[in-house]
């Protein structure tokens, strides 16, 4: 529970106080440097640091640099300021090196459409009309500009008079870098013929020109991902453009699925943004910077260009904040194919706010990023170390299905209570016990007989009671059954959904299309309506003495929705889903299946976790971000391992990156499920896995016993195919991801395999 990780956080303070005092090597990445305000570092006591940056200064800040004045400095850092355009340069004391919100070089080949963006502190794409990409910046439109100077840092009032527009940008210097805020109360719109499409902040900050810098972007794709600022020699028309925490349902977004046959789906969805953040890294000055969005996130786009694209010879990267959207609506009744631009009534309603954290040095690179990103998340109590970091191997099973039949859906029993009780005895008898398990598709009527909102079985697997006895029992010996729950969705097919369901923002209701023959579509339900059935559900359930759960659906969406008339925002929608979820950890000890990161404070471990990234074709390294923030602070269970083409290599990831392996398990052979909606699951029956996870239990246990609570400080990429993985606790692991054999720091690798080395 909640309060039980507190309790363990404030149990390692005095190791968190020596590690603080002791500089850590770790390769390509040290650790990090001290990150947040004054006010926030008095109250950490929760997690390790790997640097402290108390050093004298080197490099003393002068008076001008680049056209920009000195508006600020502390013991770390130094503001710069140009007043023409409020561009600004962050200085480094310590090393002299700095980095530019406007790229100083220019090479002559862009309009002024493109410099205005690229010299503006704010840029705006404005909505005229049924337009929504018109611009606005500092460059080449007049404005009323009154500049104020603060002790550590500025604000500036701005005022687009041919447009009516107006806001104000604060910036305010840290110990480790910067925050840059447009406070919502500011932003004004006094005109009827343009208004806030988006606004962007900074939006080149450290951009370079093709490969005058070695280094890279950061984009939160999937695990992570590294766009090389390499010359990519015109090879890409476009870059990575992704709202944080998936696109809003709630506007008519919808793309045509690519089907095979009309009926299955051929090309997987791309991994939505779990935490709203990016960076950007010079290698060859040691400088770089992790970007956190701190507020107005739910409305946010994560963009980030690479040299060539759009015709741009910058790499470049940045966060649009959504004000307003035009979207469609139909003409007449739903079935309309005849619809009308329409703009949103109101704008959004949230101060948008960035936090830029800086590196440098050893800590100039994305290991040093993920570390001060768990930093980070330590000190605003966004995660919190988790009691129980002990290795288990996930087994997931599924109860039951439903197929078709002569009138309505007839049951099809894979994994039955019994056949859980026997497959654990069995695995207990090879001496394995450290086990974790879902149990989906256990409720009446099946996997999809949804929503769930009371404590009953479906009979064909067995009965309340027989299925708390076992979640005791298995308890007794270590292992941990949770029962899952998706809590977002109602099947309109077998429950009725004309009430508490959402509509998008032109009052259609919103179907979720499955492309399956049993179940066709699903709806989603009101976070209110979510509330009630899961309080009831979570009530009747934890009477019986158990409080095992998994929760699924409003983990990973978050949507605008109209609902008897009223309108609701992505910011409400997040609120709700937030205050359901901590409602439900403190009464349960609950699992979330890849979770956005406003809810990583509520859980006591992380399903799902990606290894890989969507695989775009201007990405040019993936790298386990995500993995390196919460390894150490949380379990964190991989994707189902069944579905993996090359496990050899799956396996090796796991070891990377400190995951646990997940398994999706059922008695009877998946072929049973042709006919149902779960036909994409191809291999399951526990007698074909029964070999791979002992396997598993029994070598990765090995490797997370030596590393369970210990965090990732170093993460090293070869070129040869080795990669090197450091920990906090002196461990390091060599993963050789090629053919050949390899030998480094005195140790020989195998191909395809690894070395744990203490």
């Amino acid at each position: 529970m909640a309060t039980d990780r507190i309790k363990k956080s404030m149990s390692i303070l005095l190791a968190s106080i020596l590690l603080i005092m002791t500089v850590l090597g770790c390769g390509d990445a040290t650790g990090i440097s001290s990150s947040g305000d004054s006010q926030n570092n008095s109250n950490v006591t929760s997690y390790k640091k790997a640097i402290v940056r108390d050093e004298a200064a080197t490099a003393p800040a002068s008076k001008e640099l680049n056209n920009h004045k000195l508006v600020t400095e502390n013991n770390n850092y130094a503001l710069y300021l140009n007043e023409d355009v409020l561009s600004i340069i962050v200085y480094d004391k310590h090393t002299g090196k700095y980095m530019e919100s406007s790229p100083s070089y220019d090479d002559g080949k862009v309009g002024d459409f493109i410099k205005g963006a690229m010299r503006s502190g704010v840029v705006l794409k404005m909505i005229y009309g049924i337009r929504n990409d018109m611009q606005a910046d500092l460059c080449n439109d007049k404005t009323d500009r009154k500049i104020t100077y603060t002790d550590d840092g500025f604000s500036a009032d701005i005022y687009w008079t041919k447009y009516k527009l107006g806001l104000t940008l604060e910036v305010k210097l840290l110990e480790d870098g910067i925050v840059a805020r447009v406070p919502d109360e500011s932003i004004r719109e006094d005109g009827n013929k343009y208004y806030f499409g988006s606004i962007s902040i900074y939006p080149y900050m450290g951009s370079t020109y093709l490969d005058s810098e070695d280094g890279y972007m950061f984009i939160p794709d999937g695990n992570g991902a590294l766009i090389y600022m390499d010359d990519k020699d015109g090879r890409f028309n476009s870059g990575y453009s992704s709202w944080v925490y998936g696109e809003d349902v709630g506007f008519d977004e919808s793309k045509p699925a690519t089907l095979l046959w009309d009926r299955y789906e051929v090309i997987n969805d791309a991994y939505k943004i779990l935490a709203p953040i990016y960076g950007m890294a010079h290698t060859d000055s040691e400088i770089a910077y992790l970007a956190i969005i701190e507020e107005g996130q739910e409305r946010a786009i994560i963009e980030a260009l690479p040299n060539g694209a759009g015709q741009i010879a910058y790499n470049r990267i940045c966060t649009w904040f959504t004000s307003r959207r035009i979207y469609s609506q139909p003409a007449g009744n739903s079935d309309s194919t005849e619809v009308f631009k329409v703009l949103e009534e109101d704008r959004s309603h949230s101060d948008l706010q960035i936090r830029f954290v800086f590196l440098s040095g050893d800590t100039a690179n994305y290991c040093g990023m993920a570390n001060a990103y768990r930093d980070y998340l330590f000190e605003q109590g966004d995660i919190v170390a988790c009691e129980d970091n002990t290795y288990r191997t996930r087994i997931d099973f599924l109860g039951a299905e439903s197929e078709k039949w002569v009138i309505g859906t007839k049951i099809v029993p894979m994994t039955t209570v019994e056949n859980i009780e026997s497959i654990y005895a069995e695995l207990k008898n090879q001496g394995i016990t450290d086990i974790f398990s879902v149990y989906k598709g256990w409720q009446k009527g099946g996997l999809y007989n949804l929503p769930i909102d009371d404590y009953k079985t479906e009979d064909e697997i067995g009965e309340a009671k027989d299925l708390t006895a076992l979640i005791k029992a298995a308890e007794a010996d270590g292992i941990k059954i949770y029962l899952y729950d998706d809590a977002l969705r109602i099947n309109p097919d077998e429950n009725n959904a004309t009430f508490n369901t959402i509509k998008r923002i032109n009052k259609i209701k919103y179907t979720e299309d499955t492309f399956k023959d049993v179940y066709e579509k699903f709806m989603f339900l009101t976070p209110a309506r979510t509330d009630e059935l899961l309080g009831k559900f979570v009530s009747k359930y934890t009477k019986d003495g158990v409080y095992n759960l998994a929760l699924g659906g409003i983990s990973n969406n978050v949507f605008s929705y109209t609902y008897n008339g009223k309108t609701y925002s992505r910011y409400d929608c997040a609120d709700n889903y937030a205050a359901i979820v901590s409602g439900a950890n403190a009464k349960t000890n609950l699992v979330l299946e890849q979770p956005f990161v406003y809810l990583w404070n509520s859980m006591d471990a992380f399903l799902d976790m990606p290894l890989y990234t969507s695989s775009y074709i201007y990405e040019d390294e993936f790298i386990p971000f995500l993995s390196i923030v919460l390894k150490g602070v949380v379990p964190v269970y991989t994707e189902y391992v069944n579905f993996e083409a090359n496990k050899q290599e799956f396996f090796l990831k796991m070891i990377e990156t400190g995951s646990y392996p997940s398994f999706y398990i059922t008695e009877e052979a998946s072929s049973d499920m042709i006919y149902t909606n779960s036909n994409d699951i191809y291999s399951s029956q526990y007698s074909v896995y029964e070999d791979t996870i002992k396997s598993y239990a029994s070598e990765l246990k090995a490797v997370n016993d030596k590393v369970s609570n210990a965090y990732i400080i170093g993460h090293e990429i070869g070129e040869n195919g080795l990669t090197v993985v450091t920990y906090d606790n002196g461990v390091k692991i060599y993963i050789n991801y090629g053919s050949a054999e390899i030998s480094a720091d005195g140790h020989t690798i195998a191909g395809m395999s690894y070395k744990v080395v203490e």
